[in-house]
C-alpha cells in the first residue's frame, strides 16, 4: 500500500496552484463560455468598454435561453461589468482570468487571459476531443524509437556493430519485398490512417507549447514594464527579476528546452522547406483517402500554427528586448544626468568659494572625490621675464599729429560681439550732428551703465588715435569696481550706412 500523505502532497499543487483551482470556482463555465466568445482568439486583447459590450450581448443570449439569470434591479451591462471585476480580481487564495495593462498609444486598458486561464481553457478543450487508442502503426513507431534509442546509447562497440547489421538486413529484406511488387500490395485504408496519425500526434500540442511561452514571455515582459513605471526597484533587481523569468521559461521547462533544440530546425528556411516537399509528396501518394486526407488537413493546419507560433515567440522576445534596451538607455541617462547635476553643483560651489577667498592659494577646494590637495603652484620663475610697460594715453602723443583716417568697420568687426553690439545700440539711438553724421562717443554716452564696461572696451578704446586740439571726445567708461573712468580720444563720426554695414557684416 502506498503512502497516502505522498499522493496528497503529489495533489496538493495540482489543486492549489494548478488550473483546477480557476475550473473549481464558482460560475466557472459561465466563465469559460463567455471568454471563448468574447476573444478570438484567446492571445487577443480587448479595451475594457469593448468587453464589457460583448459580454452584455452574449448574457443577453444565455438569459433567453434559461443558462443565465439577472439578478434584481440590475442591468446587462451592470452583469457584465461586476463580472469583468470578478474575473479580474485576486485575491483569497483565487487566481484571476484576466489581467489588464494600460496602453501608452490609445490612454486605455486592454485585457487579456492571463496564462493559468490560457491552462484552464485548453484543458477542458483536451477533454472535449475524442480518445483513440493506440493503433500498430504507432505502437510500431514507439517500438522503433525506443531501438533506436538503444542503438545509440549501447557503450559496447561489438554490440553497436551486431544492431547496425540487423537494421541494414532489414531493410535490404525491405527492398527485396518492394521489388517484387509485395511490400504495401493490400495496404487499406486503416493503415494509411495509423501512419498518418503518427505524424499528427506527433505534431499535436507543440503549438500550445509555444503559446505557453507567448504568454510567459509577455507577462515577463508586463512586468518589467510595470517594474519600471511604479521605480519600487533598481534597474539591476528589474534586470535581474526579468532574466530569472527568463531563464526559467525558455531554459529551465520542457517547452522552452523543445523551443531551443528541435524547434530551431523549422525556423530555418531549409528545414521548412524540406517539411513541405515531404508534406507534398505525401499528398500525392495514391493511398490517401476518406480519413486519411482529413487527417493530413489537419497536418497541415498544425504545422501552420506551428511557423505562427514560432513567429509569436520570436515577436514576442523581440518586444521584450526593446524594454530591456529602453531600461538600459534609462539606466544610462539616469547616470548621466545625476554625473552632470553634480558636477555643476561642484563648479557653482567653486566659483562661489574662489570669489569669497580670492588669491588664496593655500585654501582647498573639497570635490568629494579625493582626499589629495593640490599645491600651489611657484611664484618665482624658473628664470628672469622680460616685462614690456603698457603705453598709456599720454604715451600716444607722439601721434598726437596722427591725421590719417579711422577705419571704424575694421575696427569694430575685429573686436569681437561687444563692439558690435555696442554698434547695434548706437545704431538705435544715435546723437547726430548738424551735418547729419553720427557722434560715436556722444552716442556711447546715452547708452546704460552696464553696457559701457571698460573691460570690454579698453582694445577698441586704446587702439583709437589721441586728440588732437580741439577735435577730442571724451568716452565716460565705468570699471570693474563700478567708478567712473573717462577715455579721451579723437573724435569719431560715422553715417547711418556704415552702421548698417557694420550691424549686417558683423
Amino acid at each position: 500500500m502506498g503512502d497516502v500523505r505522498r499522493e496528497m502532497e503529489r495533489l496538493r499543487p495540482v489543486y492549489e496552484t494548478g488550473v483546477l483551482r480557476l475550473l473549481l470556482r464558482q460560475n466557472a463555465k459561465l466563465y469559460i463560455a463567455l471568454l471563448r466568445s468574447a476573444f478570438d482568439p484567446l492571445t487577443g486583447e480587448l479595451p475594457r468598454e469593448t468587453l464589457e459590450e460583448r459580454f452584455s450581448q452574449s448574457l443577453v443570449m444565455l438569459a433567453k435561453t434559461g443558462d443565465y439569470t439577472p439578478k434584481l434591479e440590475q442591468t446587462y451591462a451592470q452583469a457584465a461589468h461586476q463580472i469583468l471585476v470578478d474575473l479580474s480580481r485576486e485575491g483569497n487564495g483565487d487566481y484571476a482570468w484576466l489581467a489588464n495593462s494600460l496602453d501608452t498609444a490609445s490612454h486605455r486598458f486592454l485585457y487579456r487571459l492571463t496564462a493559468r486561464a490560457h491552462r484552464a481553457i485548453e484543458a477542458l478543450s483536451r477533454l472535449e476531443d475524442e480518445t483513440r487508442t493506440l493503433s500498430g502503426a504507432q505502437a510500431n513507431s514507439i517500438i522503433m524509437e525506443i531501438e533506436h534509442a538503444r542503438m545509440q546509447l549501447t557503450a559496447d562497440p561489438g554490440e553497436r556493430v551486431r544492431l547496425l547489421n540487423q537494421e541494414i538486413k532489414e531493410r535490404k529484406q525491405e527492398i527485396k519485398r518492394i521489388r517484387q511488387g509485395q511490400q504495401h500490395a493490400t495496404l487499406n485504408d486503416a493503415q494509411v490512417e495509423d501512419v498518418i496519425a503518427v505524424i499528427h500526434n506527433t505534431l499535436r500540442g507543440v503549438p500550445i507549447d509555444l503559446r505557453e511561452l507567448v504568454l510567459a514571455e509577455r507577462d515577463n515582459g508586463d512586468a518589467l514594464r510595470r517594474r519600471m513605471q511604479a521605480g519600487d526597484m533598481s534597474v539591476d533587481e528589474i534586470l535581474t527579476a526579468y532574466h530569472d523569468e527568463y531563464r526559467r521559461s525558455f531554459q529551465e521547462s520542457d517547452s522552452g528546452r523543445r523551443f531551443n533544440d528541435a524547434f530551431q530546425v523549422i525556423i530555418t528556411d531549409e528545414g521548412r522547406r524540406q517539411i513541405d516537399d515531404a508534406l507534398r509528396d505525401i499528398a500525392k501518394t495514391p493511398y490517401l483517402a476518406g480519413e486519411s486526407g482529413a487527417l493530413l488537413d489537419q497536418i497541415r493546419d498544425e504545422l501552420a500554427r506551428i511557423y505562427d507560433g514560432l513567429e509569436a515567440v520570436r515577436r514576442q522576445m523581440r518586444v521584450s528586448d526593446e524594454a530591456v534596451s529602453r531600461l538600459v538607455r534609462q539606466q544610462t541617462d539616469t547616470r548621466y544626468r545625476t554625473m552632470l547635476s553634480t558636477l555643476n553643483q561642484l563648479i557653482v560651489q567653486l566659483n562661489n568659494d574662489a570669489r569669497a577667498h580670492p588669491n588664496d592659494a593655500s585654501r582647498p577646494y573639497a570635490t568629494g572625490s579625493a582626499g589629495a590637495q593640490f599645491a600651489a603652484l611657484p611664484t618665482r620663475p624658473a628664470r628672469s621675464m622680460a616685462r614690456a610697460v603698457t603705453p598709456g594715453l599720454s604715451d600716444t602723443r607722439a601721434t598726437a599729429n596722427d591725421m590719417s583716417p579711422v577705419d571704424l568697420t575694421a575696427m569694430i568687426i575685429g573686436g569681437g560681439p561687444r563692439l558690435k553690439r555696442m554698434a547695434t545700440l548706437i545704431q538705435r539711438n544715435p546723437v547726430t550732428l548738424a551735418d547729419g553724421r553720427i557722434d560715436m562717443a556722444a552716442s556711447f554716452n546715452q547708452l546704460p551703465d552696464d553696457e559701457r564696461r571698460e573691460s570690454e572696451l579698453v582694445g577698441f578704446l586704446s587702439a583709437m588715435p589721441c586728440a588732437n586740439g580741439n577735435d577730442s571726445a571724451t568716452w565716460h567708461c565705468l570699471s570693474l569696481d563700478g567708478q567712473a573712468r573717462d577715455w579721451i580720444t579723437r573724435q569719431i563720426l560715422t553715417d547711418s550706412q556704415e552702421l548698417d554695414r557694420i550691424a549686417r557684416e558683423g
